[in-house]
């Protein structure tokens, strides 16, 4: 097997992989698995490692000097490097476990949280230390310190909304196009039943795992309430396979400019532009209105499809 046919299968389907993954981020992951692949290094390992550095940016993000910034936006780049490389080594090495699914479907949201909250602990120092000009706020007249941490919660709040869209329709495509269905019921009861034995034997897991445990059971049970409302609006009957990729594969394309990926390159080019508040604005305004417009076009394809 050539190098690049190994890579395309570290990969789910080039199709369904955000801009910045294709050309970036996994390629770099994929010299990371190959050049490691001797080692008994497990993706359940490596995903703690993304959480790890990916966390530790959040903090760099919260000490809001430049050179913190800096410092922070090449452990983010490290951070989705690694969370790019425990998925490829599953793959190819085929030694994927239950919790590490869990893992690896959580990393991003708990590094994200570190990374907004430390950007808006860093931008109030940085107003605070350097009375900042805080641009955006010129129009609203607010409290410098009040407007910061209300872009940072929305931003946090958006970047979060349009993520787990990308994923939703990400995971309706490989699974009506690939047949790689997930049944999210199955999952949500097989994951409980592991709660369950968690709650009657305190002793056999740690907090870490009944916390992701928990955690992805929030997560899905919310993409099974709008899968049932997606269904209930539209008819039951499946689409065609090559109908449906025909008329997603563009559409689902635009959908992943408002992937998690998109969210990271951006942070990690205005933490070194030193301005983390256009950040948080890009989030909040151009990406929610993209969000906004691909959810109204996408239900006019699902429409014509069904």
């Amino acid at each position: 097997m050539s190098l690049f046919s190994e890579y395309k299968s570290s990969l789910k389907a080039v199709e369904v992989e955000e801009i910045f993954d294709l050309i970036l981020y996994r390629p770099l992951a994929f010299l990371f698995v190959k050049a490691t692949y001797s080692i008994n290094l497990t993706p359940d390992r490596v995903s703690v490692a993304a959480l790890l550095v990916g966390s530790t940016a959040g903090i760099m993000f919260g000490l809001g000097a430049f050179t913190f910034l800096a410092i922070g936006a090449v452990l983010y780049f490290t951070s989705n490097v690694l969370d790019c490389a425990d998925g490829q080594i599953a793959r190819l090495k085929k030694n994927g476990t239950k919790v590490g699914r869990i893992v690896d479907g959580v990393v991003d949201y708990v590094v994200s949280t570190f990374v907004f909250f430390g950007i808006t602990i860093g931008l109030t120092s940085q107003y605070h230390a350097h009375n900042v000009n805080l641009w955006g706020n010129s129009l609203l007249m607010w409290n410098p310190v009040t407007y910061i941490w209300v872009i940072g919660i929305l931003g946090g709040i958006s970047s979060a909304a349009q993520a787990f869209y990308f994923d939703f329709y990400r995971n309706k495509f490989l699974e009506i196009v690939y047949g790689k269905a997930t049944n999210i019921i199955e999952e949500i009861r097989e994951y409980e039943d592991e709660q369950k034995k968690f709650e009657d034997n305190p002793g056999s897991s740690n907090i870490f795992e009944r916390f992701l445990i928990n955690v992805y059971l929030k997560y899905s049970r919310l993409q099974l309430k709008i899968q049932k409302k997606h269904e209930e609006q539209n008819s039951n009957k499946c689409p065609d396979p090559k109908a449906y990729y025909t008329n997603n594969k563009l559409l689902l394309r635009l959908w992943s400019f408002a992937g998690s990926t998109t969210h990271i390159t951006l942070c990690i080019v205005c933490a070194f532009f030193n301005n983390m508040e256009l950040f948080l604005l890009i989030c909040i305004l151009p990406l929610n209105l993209l969000m906004l417009v691909l959810f109204f076009v996408q239900k006019k394809v699902n429409k014509i499809l069904t």
